[in-house]
């Protein structure tokens, strides 16, 4: 047994985890002769649960009742099991069509699926207490590395009277350094770094099905919280009823499970949250979504997420929660983001002389979500996909799929004002990508002329893929990965806005640096900017991808450091007479 002496008359009998992530600490019989005491570093009963919330479809999910899977995406490692699963999902995807995939995917007939692949990594724990935290609910590659290095660094802050190594080197700079860009955050003191360490800190995982509205799955993950979470501590952790009740939990969202987390505290009024860690998060939408419905994703993802606009649109336009990544009307300060202009780059204008440019009146629900036209988000030769299935045959007008579609518009809009870009949490803390490389459809831009499309009785016709060219037309519009240049913008008398280029590949910089615009006075206490416009001595690399973005240690440290900031609050230790 490996046992470190504290002093000449004392060992420290090591520490453990059980099969429930609880500390273990496992001694033996030693002779009579030995007078040593025996010490154990244990800690009074002070939980602060961090609740990691992923991303749209970063939770697994199934059929509702039943074991059998409908989604779960593909875990990427060097190992035969992962390569051959990868294959056989992809595989398994490509059979799919449109019909089959909006029938899989329907938020009412799906729910969390826990029974995912999972890494314990350098965590401590083992694969059942993982298990049991919730861990088997995400995407494995995506974010088990960064909820192990969150459990190893928060359960090793302080160990006999002293700084553990990690915080007194790595986790001691500077957040400048990192790419902290409101100021004022010093790095972290050892009288913080001790006040945390009175807390056990324990990584769970709440995932939720990101195919329903973010409201309704709010309502879910505060039902994780107060009926499984707590609980926990009440009947496996020694906590009395009294500290359970004073208990709040830290909340570290990814992408779109930001706007959940923010649905949580903002629009349900939800109090038992501490503070929040926001990564990558589309905090006004992302245009993105618009390119994936009207084009279909690109590389090997269009194998798993849809291939064409019709693959896509089957799913997503009956999606309210993947519907509401769509860009608000605050998008941008409500300037336009989707364009049209000729094949010399030259914004076009309507027949009122007003440039192509939308939402052009600050609407884009009714300009782009719900319009039918051929630049629309669901064009009318694309309606067949709003509804796919045999009853949609025998409904009313009042439930024909378009008005079921536009009233699914009309509850994101809602969602949106409910929920505005200035609404935080009193504690937030943000780390995002702004890497000029990574352009993420920040203009979405048809180039061509329409004028053939537009003439009456003509029945446009576009391929899947973002073009209206084919056997019979050219010169069409199609979707380029050009942005718009500024020079044109402003001689169609509109305003570029040259802060926000670039972004991660999904969330454009426009959308994800909306908390740092907020500022301080919103509650947003430090915006972490990672890429090739942010400052700081390790923040020198390229701005990561946005699915994996918790892979990167600046990000992992900007959550470590952030969590340490939020723990701060907590007010719920024995010694603080909260609990008898």
């Amino acid at each position: 047994m490996n046992q470190a002496a504290t002093n000449n008359n004392e060992v420290l009998v090591p520490r453990t985890r059980d099969a429930e992530g609880r500390p273990v600490y496992q001694d033996h019989l030693t002779p009579t002769e030995d007078t040593c005491s025996k010490v154990l570093l244990a800690k009074k009963p002070a939980p602060i649960p961090v609740i990691f919330v992923p991303g749209i479809m970063g939770t697994n999910l199934k059929k509702k009742g039943s074991d059998e899977v409908v989604w779960r995406p593909p875990n990427v490692a060097l190992s035969f099991g992962d390569i051959f699963g990868a294959l056989g999902t992809m595989l398994t995807w490509w059979r799919r069509d449109a019909k089959d995939r909006q029938e899989l995917l329907d938020p009412e007939k799906t729910e969390v699926d826990d029974r995912g692949p999972v890494a314990v990594g350098e965590s401590g724990l083992n694969e059942e207490a993982v298990r049991l935290r919730g861990w088997g609910k995400v995407s494995r590659t995506f974010y088990h590395r960064a909820m192990a290095v969150l459990e190893q660094h928060l359960d090793r802050i302080v160990s006999q009277g002293k700084v553990c190594d990690w915080w007194q080197g790595d986790g001691a700079h500077d957040p400048a350094d990192y790419g902290e860009e409101l100021g004022g955050m010093p790095p972290l003191g050892e009288p913080e770094l001790f006040q945390a360490a009175r807390y056990q800190f324990d990584v769970w995982c709440a995932g939720y099905n990101w195919l329903q509205s973010n409201r309704k799955s709010a309502l879910a993950v505060a039902d994780y919280i107060e009926n499984t979470v707590i609980p926990f501590y009440q009947k496996k952790g020694e906590v009395t009823a009294e500290t359970a009740s004073k208990m709040k939990v830290i909340l570290v969202t990814h992408s779109m499970g930001g706007l959940m987390a923010r649905a949580l505290t903002q629009i349900h009024g939800y109090a038992r949250v501490l503070g929040v860690v926001h990564g990558v998060q589309p905090v006004s939408g992302a245009p993105a979504i618009y390119h994936h419905m009207r084009c279909g994703y690109e590389g090997v993802e269009q194998v798993v997420l849809g291939a064409n606009a019709g693959e896509v649109t089957a799913v997503v336009a009956r999606s309210p929660g993947a519907l509401e990544l769509c860009p608000s009307a605050e998008h941008r300060g409500g300037q336009p983001w989707l364009f049209v202009r000729d094949g010399a780059g030259r914004l076009l204008r309507d027949a009122n002389g007003r440039p192509r440019a939308y939402p052009s009146g600050g609407d884009p629900y009714e300009e782009i979500y719900k319009n039918p036209d051929w630049y629309g988000l669901v064009p009318e030769q694309n309606t067949k996909y709003l509804d796919m299935s045999e009853e949609s045959k025998k409904r009313s007008d009042m439930q024909n799929p378009r008005g079921v579609f536009n009233t699914l518009v009309d509850n994101v809009a809602k969602f949106h004002r409910h929920l505005p870009a200035d609404s935080y949490h009193a504690r937030t803390y943000v780390h995002y990508g702004a890497e000029d490389s990574r352009p993420s459809w920040r203009d979405m831009v048809w180039e061509g002329d329409p004028a053939s499309l537009e003439e009456p009785g003509h029945d446009p016709r576009d391929n899947g893929n973002g073009s209206y060219n084919g056997w019979f037309g050219h010169g069409l519009p199609e979707v380029t990965a050009k942005s718009m240049n500024d020079d044109a913008l402003r001689h169609a008398g509109l305003f570029p806005m040259s802060d926000g280029s670039g972004g991660d590949g999904t969330v454009p910089t426009d959308s994800a640096q909306s908390p740092a615009k907020a500022g301080k006075s919103k509650g947003v206490q430090a915006s972490f900017r990672h890429g090739s416009k942010s400052k700081g001595a390790h923040n020198t690399k390229k701005g990561y991808e946005h699915a994996g973005s918790y892979n990167d240690e600046r990000v992992q440290w900007a959550t470590l450091y952030s969590v340490i900031k939020i723990a701060q609050a907590a007010d719920w230790h024995p010694d603080d007479g909260c609990a008898s």
